[in-house]
């Protein structure tokens, strides 16, 4: 009896603190979209009130004063071509080095994951000149390019997992009816794979969406901009005005589609990581 009270006072402060937790991080989302629906006026008089009549304008004023419009296709652009090129090499890497034994197999393996290890900020300057010498800086693909590399590594750690335990009565019986390597992966294996391929794109998205020192380093031209590096000029626009819910509008026009494919996936991406990284 006296266990279970334990256990039951130990289950009741554990869930508490989550709670605590989950609202100390909620809050300041919820209060940044309440607030980018504000005047000045009543930012300043009060910045935790509720808006008297919301402004959607705000968001207008962000989108059209800083070309958001331009950094925006910039983000599109470069995050989906990105995460698609990621997905594929991570997918076909992951399977042939877990699926396939050869020498140093292992050895490449643990290679990629390794990158995980390596700190961005020491690497930035021979990756600046890299790029340099190579004619890439200040250009698209380049940064394309960086983020592909460095998103590789945990795409490969997360789906090696799943490609590791899946079944090889899959490419047996695949095998058998005179299916090809090629299609039996695309066609049969990768399929099986969903739950980490969109685990892996998610993160992935999220990371090279709101990028910011990538894309401040390597980009300098302002029609090259993404939407983090535009959301600074944005503040930098309105810093005299001290338009303060024009800003905070920006920020949420950075902020909301990363929530919003989070919320769609998060099924998906709970079951990819518990079924991938831990198997991994």
């Amino acid at each position: 009896m006296s266990y279970e009270r334990k256990f039951s006072f130990l289950d009741v402060l554990i869930k508490s603190a989550l709670y605590i937790y989950s609202l100390l991080v909620i809050f300041p989302l919820i209060w940044i979209v309440y607030t980018s629906l504000k005047t000045n006026r009543e930012f300043v008089a009060n910045p935790w009130a509720l808006p008297v009549k919301p402004m959607f304008v705000n968001f207008v004023n962000a989108w059209t004063k800083v070309n958001f419009q331009t950094y925006a296709i910039n983000s599109i652009m470069i995050t989906l071509v990105a995460v698609v090129l990621t997905i594929v090499l991570a997918a076909t890497t992951s399977y042939i080095l877990v699926r396939f034994n050869f020498k140093l197999n292992k050895f490449i393996l643990m290679l990629f994951i390794s990158g995980l290890y390596v700190p961005i900020a020491l690497i930035l300057p021979p990756e600046f000149l890299l790029l340099r010498n190579l004619g890439l800086n200040n250009n698209r693909i380049g940064l394309i390019i960086l983020y592909l590399v460095f998103s590789l590594p945990y795409s490969i750690l997360v789906l090696s997992g799943f490609y590791r335990d899946l079944p090889k009565e899959f490419e047996e019986s695949a095998y058998i009816d005179g299916s090809s390597q090629n299609r039996t992966f695309w066609q049969i294996i990768f399929p099986l794979s969903k739950n980490g391929v969109v685990a892996v794109a998610i993160f992935d998205f999220i990371w090279i969406w709101n990028d910011y020192i990538f894309a401040l380093t390597f980009i300098s031209d302002k029609d090259l901009r993404t939407l983090p590096v535009g959301l600074i000029g944005l503040m930098e626009s309105f810093r005299l005005k001290a338009d303060w819910v024009t800003l905070f509008a920006g920020l949420n026009l950075v902020m909301i589609p990363s929530i919003i494919i989070y919320f769609i996936f998060q099924k998906s991406l709970a079951s990819g990581l518990a079924s991938g990284a831990v198997k991994g």
